[in-house]
This record gives structure tokens, sequence and C-alpha cells, in this order.
């Protein structure tokens, strides 16, 4: 099979998706806009295709009568370029990253006028509230590009339905990594907790250091905070971190890492014992799901979307969003007992297993491809009933 995959850039909650489908032999291409910051290439390197002429221009006068920058949500590469490249590629499936975005609506009118199928991919929670207009538009517009839809964030199916008929939960994959047996923990003779985000005061790291401060009276403890750190905004977060840090005499007992390539991050995920992620405003992290995979117990806020992958007291906890309290005292939960949190970590290493695991995500797409044959009536242009001509 052969799966593309269109998106602003190649982000790394993509990677072991993509490393999936290869291991399980099958192709991937990826077709960006741009390269990211921090992203990995080991299993498949993306093709970008740059922003055009014709966006830049739009964008800038956009800007212009407006008055202020417009965001890259309005962005799209040379149209004629991406169509012929689908064409060429003639994929059994094009999946689609933020099919409200220009790119993403140019990508399925390049797909459907090439008779390819099409999933939306977005990280709106698949049960939640909505009222019956928004659910008519979402349904509407997935049965007019005849699309299936994924999400990798579940929701509270305990108080909601699906809120669009069409979206499957689909979770971020990962491949399990450091298993608790084999872990190294409590490094230094210390608990040691980690936190990774972009320097951005949403993240809420600065929360993380009041707690750390608090504790580190009456327990060992020690902290590591990685972000990336790339803007002006960033630079003014980075150095208010590094302030609180010095204010509240912490310097030997926090760490601030900034952008560190990726396999030194899955290092640093292995010698921690600890993540914690309290932000605000967070769609969908998949750092938490990392962690997961080295064995570390998770604290993140209640709303992070991919707090379905924390399972309350059995790999972690949910805390109230910005609340400096409830974080402090979570976290002197899980560092009080050395024992309990080895068993956590090994909790959050099984869920990785049984819920994540590769294979899973690899059946559940070739599904979606199963499905999306069963409706066409003919067979694409460059494929056969087989799949694609090579």
């Amino acid at each position: 099979m052969h799966f593309v995959f269109t998106a602003p850039r190649y982000h790394t909650n993509q990677h072991f998706a993509a490393k999936a489908l290869v291991d399980a032999g099958h192709r991937v291409s990826f077709l960006v806009l741009e390269k990211g910051q921090s992203e990995t290439y080991e299993a498949v390197r993306p093709e970008v295709l740059g922003e055009s002429v014709a966006s830049r221009t739009f964008r800038r006068m956009l800007s212009g009568f407006l008055g202020r920058a417009v965001d890259r949500e309005y962005a799209f590469p040379p149209v004629l370029a991406l169509w012929r490249r689908l064409r060429r590629l003639a994929p059994d499936i094009v999946i689609v990253r933020g099919h409200r975005a220009w790119y993403g609506r140019l990508s399925i009118w390049a797909a459907r006028l090439s008779g390819f199928p099409i999933v939306f991919y977005t990280q709106n929670r698949l049960h939640r509230p909505i009222d019956r207009f928004r659910r008519f538009l979402h349904t509407f517009r997935a049965r007019i590009a005849g699309a299936q839809w994924i999400t990798p964030v579940l929701g509270d199916p305990d108080r909601y339905p699906p809120a669009v008929p069409l979206m499957r939960y689909v979770p971020f994959v990962m491949e399990p990594q450091t298993p608790p047996e084999r872990k190294a923990w409590f490094a230094g003779d210390a608990v040691n907790v980690l936190s990774i985000g972009k320097y951005q005061r949403r993240k809420n790291h600065h929360l993380l250091l009041r707690a750390v401060a608090r504790l580190s009276a009456r327990y060992p403890l020690r902290a590591t905070v990685i972000g990336e750190c790339t803007t002006a905004d960033h630079r003014r977060e980075l150095a208010e971190l590094k302030r609180i840090r010095d204010a509240e005499d912490l310097r030997d007992r926090v760490r601030i890492r900034s952008n560190l390539p990726y396999q030194e991050v899955q290092r640093e995920l292995s010698v921690h014992d600890v993540f914690v992620l309290a932000s605000r405003a967070e769609p969908a992290t998949v750092s938490q799901l990392e962690a997961m995979a080295h064995s570390l117990p998770i604290i993140c806020s209640d709303a992070n979307g991919t707090k379905c992958y924390v399972r309350p007291g059995g790999n972690g906890y949910i805390v109230r969003t910005d609340d400096a309290d409830d974080l402090e005292r979570r976290l002197e939960t899980v560092v009080h007992d050395r024992d309990r949190l080895m068993r956590m970590g090994a909790r959050s290493h099984a869920l990785v297993v049984s819920e994540h695991a590769p294979h899973k995500y690899v059946r559940t797409m070739l599904a979606l491809v199963a499905s999306a044959r069963g409706r066409r009536r003919t067979p694409a242009a460059g494929t056969s009933p087989d799949g694609p001509t090579q």
C-alpha cells in the first residue's frame, strides 16, 4: 500500500505512525509546506513543496488589509505542483492534516480530482459537546469530500456521544522503549522529573519550577525542562524560566535545555523518573506518550487533549489547569513513594504495548483503505484493483 500524508510540517507525533507503516512493508510519502526545527527523518524524509508565490502575495495583502500578521493557516503550495505530484505518487489513500486550512483544502481538491480516497486527520476531541448545526457542517464537509475521519483525541465518552458520526478514534502510535525492569531509576538517589514543551507561557513550565522549589525541601528532587527556542517569544519565556530558577535557588536542582536533537530527547526520557506537562490550551501532545514508552508516570493538565492516555491513579494523574497547588499535591503523591512510582511507570509502559502498538495502527489504516475501496466503483488513475501500479 502507498500512504500519502499532506501536512504543514512533519511533526514528531507522526514519526512512529509513518515508521509503523514503513516497517510493515508499506510505502509512505509526506508532502509538507515547510520543515520544522525539531523533526526526525529516520522513517520518512518529507518532501517540501514550499509556499507558493501566490500564497505569499495573498497573505501579505491580507496582512496589510487586516493590520496584523496572517496565520500560516492561509498558506498553500503551488497548486499545479501539488496536483501533479499526487498524480505521480498514485497513492492508495491520502491523509490530510488540517482539512480546513488552505493547504488542506487544496490537498482534498487534488486528491478528489485524481480519484484518490481521502482521510481527514484532526486533533479534535471525538466525544465533545457540539450543536446540531456544527455537527451537520462537519459531516457535510466530510461527505462532500468522500472522506473518512480520524483523531487521536478521545474526549469524554462518558458524557458525550461522538461529535461527528464519521469520526473515528485512532490514538497516537508509539514503540515501547525502556521497559521498567531495564530502567535505571533514581539517578543520583533523587526523583528526576522531566518536562518537554516549547518555551511558551501556556506550557506552564514555571508552575513545575514552583512545585519543585516547594517539594525539594522535603524530598531529594531534581528536574529538567527541555524546550524549543526559535522565536523572540520563546527566548523571552526561556529568560523568565531561568530567572525563576535562580530566584528560587534551584540552579543545582533544575536544568533547562533548548533545541535538543530527537535522539538526545529520547536519551533524557530514558534517565528520568516522572514526566510533567501542566500546559493549558493543549489540543494533543505526543511527548507524554513518549515518556510512557520509557516507563515514566505522567502528570498532565485537564486541558490536554491526550489526557485520555493517562489512567488516574494507575499510570499518573490529571491536574486542574493553571492550579499550582494541585500540581504540587499530585507530584508529591508520586515522588514520596518510590515503589509506587515504579509500579505506575510499569503501567505506563504496559499501556503503550496494549493501546498504542504499531501493529494496531497499521491494521486500522489498512481497514480505512479497504473501506475506501469498498465505496469506490472504479479504480483511481494509476492504480489497479489490487493496489497502485509501480
